[in-house]
């Protein structure tokens, strides 16, 4: 059975005025978590062109694909890094959250800055095995109910356009807590790993403010089709001397594929 283990982590902007927990204080604690798994696959967020040199330096296996959210390498990423050891990546792309998803920067729905779904189509070095690979942040706040919807649309129709036995992989910070009507919405397609895992390991929720509080909801998810068991999923809470890697917790699970799962049914 191909097994993946895969990350979701929003490693919070290197631009925020966070004090102690600032960038250039707690970037090597974001490595330490990564490396505590070695996932083959992270999905990002809020990630910035030097955050990723740095965590490409120092984790010398993987690679990395997505545009920054205008369309270049200036501002935020939905950066996908990848085991290169482990995968090859056959192509990738974006999807801008607007009503003109091709078209670089734009932006709709009262959404005030661009956001985007890095996709990538990879193949495991090992199985022979592609699966899709999907990566998002959601728009944020009380007032983007309607954005968050149109969110979904765009990538059930991404999904409605793959081959029917093509795998996918989703990673994300969705800015909606399980359960709700995003969550439920992309559950149409897509299976919860958390919910599912055979294992749960550390807390449910995954939003902490720099520990400044316990239970601030499951909003970063990891989805899929057509794995068929998730042998274990975990929060990861790792620490170090006060520092944390982000104000999320990353969530990481290992999916279990069966061998003969195709992309071109």
């Amino acid at each position: 059975m191909p097994q993946l283990d895969v990350m979701t982590c929003n490693v919070r902007q290197m631009d925020g005025e966070d004090g102690e927990q600032s960038w250039e204080h707690r970037k090597h604690v974001l490595v330490e978590t990564i490396a505590l798994h070695l996932p083959a696959i992270v999905g990002t967020q809020e990630t910035w062109d030097g955050q990723t040199q740095y965590i490409l330096e120092r984790l010398p296996s993987y690679r990395a694909f997505g545009q920054g959210r205008f369309g270049d390498a200036r501002d935020k990423h939905n950066k996908v890094f990848y085991d290169a050891e482990k995968l090859k990546l056959l192509e990738s792309g974006e999807i801008w959250i607007s009503t003109t998803p091709e078209i670089a920067g734009s932006s709709s729905w009262g959404i005030p800055s661009p956001r985007m779904i890095t996709w990538g189509r990879l193949r495991m070095r090992e199985h022979a095995f592609e699966l899709m690979l999907l990566n998002t942040h959601f728009p944020y706040g009380r007032g983007a109910d309607e954005a968050r919807r149109q969110t979904a649309r765009l990538i059930r129709e991404k999904i409605a356009g793959l081959p029917a036995g093509l795998p996918i992989v989703m990673t994300g910070d969705f800015n909606a807590r399980a359960g709700g009507e995003i969550h439920e919405t992309l559950k149409r397609d897509l299976v919860d790993a958390w919910e599912t895992a055979e294992t749960q390991r550390g807390p449910e929720g995954t939003v902490h403010g720099f520990g400044k509080f316990n239970e601030g909801g499951r909003i970063d998810w990891i989805l899929h089709r057509h794995a068929e068991r998730v042998l274990w999923a975990e929060t990861v809470t790792h620490t170090a001397d006060g520092l944390f890697p982000s104000d999320h917790y990353p969530v990481v699970a290992r999916l279990g594929f069966a061998p003969d799962s195709a992309a071109d049914e």
